[in-house]
């Protein structure tokens, strides 16, 4: 009998202490905005992105490169934190600001995600924009797939499972998405995806972390998030200290 690769949704940020990541393809989220932030990023010329825990380890890194090279990024509860370039913003990830340079981002929830999941033979970063992508190149790697919801300050996020039912059903439509296991988090995620697939533009309003950002004046970032298969930018984690760069 031929072991089939299994799919699982981490829901809860406590979840990861428990979990051994070893040989399988790790697919982080945080939608609403972190790994939004990254793809666009990416997408837009970004040479690379660094994830840090603190921004007083972007501001560290920053000063130990040549002048012009960075931008720096990042909030707390949603806010820019005071001294760097941006906030947690995918709508602010251009081609002007950020392309051909390296972006030192630090967040509340989706960087801590990130960094926990390195244990994980590959990292993948997803957002409803790249979730076709990131379902093909999750399909075609073959191992299990752990999907690492960031959360929000330790809780379960909405958007984020949502995100994981959305690339789900997209592995299913993969080149060797049939050979995948869904275990029951995963077809949690996929049904509650396929629930409100047809409204879930609002639905991301009414979570927690959406109507936080509304709260903000941020509906551009909420805009940006909600995207659909907008790019095929697949930002993968490598190295030690980690670095986040597109396939």
């Amino acid at each position: 009998m031929t072991h089939r690769p299994s799919v699982r949704v981490l829901f809860e940020p406590s979840a990861r202490a428990g979990v051994d990541l070893a040989g399988a393809t790790a697919v982080v989220i945080d939608a609403i905005r972190a790994t939004t932030t990254v793809v666009a990023a990416l997408a837009a010329g970004c040479r690379e992105v660094i994830p840090c825990r603190t921004d007083a380890e972007v501001r560290a890194e920053a000063a130990r490169r040549p002048a012009g090279s960075v931008v720096t990024a990042g909030e707390r509860g949603g806010v820019r934190i005071e001294g760097l370039d941006l906030n947690n913003s995918p709508s602010v990830m251009t081609a002007d600001r950020v392309g051909d340079r390296t972006l030192l981002l630090t967040t509340t929830n989706g960087t801590q995600a990130i960094l926990d999941a390195m244990a994980a033979q590959t990292i993948l970063v997803a957002a409803l924009s790249n979730r076709a992508a990131v379902a093909r190149r999750a399909a075609a790697l073959g191992r299990p797939v752990v999907f690492v919801p960031a959360g929000t300050v330790g809780a379960v996020s909405c958007e984020d499972t949502l995100v994981a039912g959305a690339v789900i059903e997209a592995m299913g439509d993969a080149p060797g998405g049939e050979a995948f296991d869904l275990d029951d988090s995963a077809r949690v995620a996929l049904a509650a995806w396929r629930g409100v697939a047809a409204s879930f533009g609002q639905v991301f309003r009414q979570t927690a972390g959406g109507a936080a950002i509304v709260g903000l004046g941020l509906d551009a970032d909420l805009a940006v998030c909600a995207q659909v298969d907008t790019t095929d930018v697949v930002p993968e984690v490598r190295g030690d200290p980690p670095v986040i760069s597109a396939r």
